[in-house]
């Protein structure tokens, strides 16, 4: 039997409810496996999330649901799935991602934040219960805050905690506060537009970095990470490490004399970075892996 979805031509009608076949209306697997086959990288995942959007939710389906679409939600799911096959990532549709168990709205200035980056806060977490700050109220600094995720992620776990996170892009800024207020941080965090620590004064203890560190000539990055985050937070330069020569000079400045720099690097930059910031006065205490093993975060302290 067919598996197409069937249409309603009657302008009229296209709200109302219409029964799907046989098959799909008693299996939704079998619509599943429908909207997995019309997508360039077929996903399962992404089939679930693409069907819930359609129907108006910000939620993947099961495979245990009924649905019947209306015209207006299939025509819905038509034009997500051409998004998705043209490389838009499901966070970007949705507006937001979730990250370290909280919510982070988006927009089109701000990095689409990835698992991987949560080891940074991993790291500066375990760091301020191995360090002798007891439970003293510590100064944090986001460089490159984007959507505000590092920095209101650490401070929603240290209530005693207030940091400032600074970016280039207004747009980015305006949203890390929209993104801190919807999480009930305003009050302890400050974002502001600078560039680097030009508008920045005083020191910290924890600095949390994820600069711009990819390769202009790149051509392996992904299409929803090349076509639809920021330029100017993906890249450095030929190298990839254009953003760390400017930022790791200025580091030593701004860290209390116990003070950690916890500083996100691209696969294979872990000697590069650590050169650049050995002759900045820095020293590198410890190396953590992201989820696929690969080198992610460095932790550097003054020398």
């Amino acid at each position: 039997m067919k598996t197409t979805i069937p249409y309603i031509d009657n302008p009229q009608d296209s709200q109302r409810p219409f029964e799907l076949e046989a098959e799909l209306q008693s299996s939704m697997p079998g619509l599943l496996r429908q909207v997995k086959s019309r997508l360039h990288a077929p996903s399962y995942l992404d089939a679930r999330w693409l069907l819930g959007l359609a129907v108006g939710r910000d939620s993947p389906v099961f495979g245990h649901e009924s649905l019947i679409l209306t015209a207006a939600q299939a025509a819905n799911l038509d034009a997500l799935i051409a998004q998705r096959n043209s490389g838009y990532p499901i966070s970007r549709m949705r507006g937001k991602r979730e990250f370290y168990s909280l919510c982070f709205y988006l927009n089109d200035h701000t990095l689409d934040p990835r698992p991987d980056s949560e080891c940074l806060l991993d790291a500066a977490l375990d760091y301020t219960r191995s360090a002798a700050f007891d439970t003293q109220a510590l100064s944090c600094l986001d460089l490159g805050t984007g959507s505000g995720c590092l920095l209101l992620s650490l401070l929603s776990a240290l209530p005693k905690t207030s940091g400032i996170g600074v970016d280039l892009a207004p747009l980015a800024v305006s949203q890390a506060r929209a993104n801190a207020a919807q999480l009930g941080l305003a009050d302890r965090a400050q974002f502001i537009c600078s560039d680097w620590f030009e508008e920045v004064e005083g020191s910290f203890d924890l600095v949390l970095a994820n600069p711009p560190y990819i390769s202009t000539g790149d051509s392996t990055l992904a299409r929803d990470v090349a076509d639809y985050d920021p330029s100017l937070a993906l890249f450095a330069g030929a190298d990839g490490l254009v953003a760390y020569a400017e930022l790791l000079p200025q580091i030593p400045a701004r860290l209390t004399s116990e003070g950690r720099l916890f500083l996100e690097i691209g696969a294979e930059q872990t000697n590069a970075v650590k050169k650049l910031a050995e002759q900045a006065g820095l020293q590198l205490y410890a190396v953590r892996p992201d989820l696929a093993g690969q080198d992610r975060c460095l932790i550097f302290g003054k020398k």
